[in-house]
């Protein structure tokens, strides 16, 4: 478990490297803020056309080449990014790497296949703690490198340093990542192969785990607005530069990681992942209402720390219980399946905040991020009422 965490949070790093650059980066070459965010959208449309694929690929073929592949892929995109001179070349290279970023639904697959139920949880942790120490470095780094001018922010260096740690992620996980799957287990999922469209079709058919995708959905779309639409933000209410934007992402960062770090295996095993996933989507609600009404920095800061805290107890949480709705030779096909419904999420949250931004004022994406939440707290317990036939 500890090489797959390197490999995720050196991936994490170099993707938290972009993300106080890149709107503005949008922007020099030629992209309204609605526009800005459809772009950055574009990586997750990719992520949900890809991420089932490599799931399924994975059951087949074993975790470690498919992580590998991806991970090698993903330096190749930040390459193409640290060279682009148009809105089209980044288009391109944001497809890219967001088929090559359709790899953490594999990631909590490895984690499934060498983790028992009761421990799951504490494992999908250790992977949203990767991702935590990644948009703490990353960020931070990123913002570091690109200056605290928005006008001469550079950006070939943080893309190329990107590449740099995501090439270490690869070699890391080629000489030292196991493969988790066992023979018996890739034989079954051969033996069990379907159409891609019969597999989904049959996994959304199952009661509980279509609640479980449908209240995913509706949570990340509401945070991938947040993220979207944050530097934009944060610059227009606080006339914030990359530096600042990238310290605030690496204090979320720090909230999630000792969530998920240390924190979500006992959480789990005194309260359940039910109703820390709830407990989670409640915060959200709250954190992004108070973000909505953030006017001095302490107040930003507190409604930041309440998301992260959101974030950390729903993530690890609602990833342990899809594991628990799938059989053991799906489960990269089925992890996947919701990664590419988060995937989505981050299409649709990122293309809906640069129109509500710029229609509605400022802090409307975060107004309907908090219904978002809301709708999904209640789809989770709905679900609940239905097995009481309620």
């Amino acid at each position: 478990m500890a090489v797959l965490f390197l490999i995720v949070f050196v991936d994490l790093v170099g993707f938290g490297l972009l993300i106080p650059l890149l709107p503005f980066y949008v922007q020099r070459v030629g992209a309204s803020p609605d526009l800005v965010t459809i772009v950055l959208g574009l990586y997750s449309a990719a992520q949900f056309v890809s991420g089932p694929i490599w799931g399924r690929m994975s059951d087949r073929f074993g975790r470690k080449p498919i992580l590998v592949i991806t991970s090698a892929g993903l330096a190749l995109s930040y390459v193409m990014l640290g060279f682009t001179d148009s809105l089209t070349t980044l288009v391109i290279a944001r497809l890219f790497g967001g088929v090559m970023g359709g790899n953490i639904g594999t990631a909590q697959a490895y984690i499934s296949d060498i983790t028992t139920p009761a421990t799951r949880a504490k494992g999908m942790g250790m992977i949203g703690a990767a991702f935590g120490l990644g948009f703490i470095f990353g960020p931070a780094i990123g913002g570091l490198l690109g200056g605290t001018d928005v006008e001469t922010a550079t950006f070939f260096l943080p893309a190329i340093t990107a590449a740099g740690v995501t090439s270490l992620a690869t070699l890391g996980g080629i000489v030292f990542l196991k493969e988790s799957l066992t023979p018996e287990l890739r034989a079954a999922a051969i033996a069990a192969r379907m159409p891609l469209a019969k597999q989904l079709r049959a996994s959304f058919s199952r009661v509980a785990l279509l609640a479980l995708m449908l209240a995913g959905l509706l949570a990340i779309t509401g945070w991938a607005m947040m993220e979207a639409i944050f530097s934009l933000w944060a610059n227009a209410r606080f006339d914030y530069g990359p530096r600042e934007i990238g310290l605030l992402l690496a204090f979320v960062g720090i909230i999630g990681v000792l969530i998920q770090g240390a924190a979500i295996g006992a959480f789990t095993r005194k309260f359940g992942e039910r109703r820390l996933m709830i407990a989670g989507l409640a915060l959200m609600v709250a954190g992004f209402a108070a973000l909505a009404f953030a006017a001095t920095l302490p107040s930003l800061m507190i409604a930041l720390g309440v998301l992260a805290i959101a974030s950390g107890l729903f993530n690890p949480s609602i990833s342990s219980l899809i594991s628990q709705e799938a059989e053991p030779h799906e489960r990269g096909a089925v992890l996947s399946t919701y990664q590419s419904t988060t995937a989505l999420s981050r299409a649709i949250g990122p293309m809906a905040s640069g129109t509500l931004f710029i229609s509605f004022g400022e802090g409307a994406s975060y107004l309907v991020a908090a219904a978002l939440a809301a709708l999904a707290m209640v789809a989770v317990l709905a679900i609940r009422s239905s097995h009481r036939g309620a």
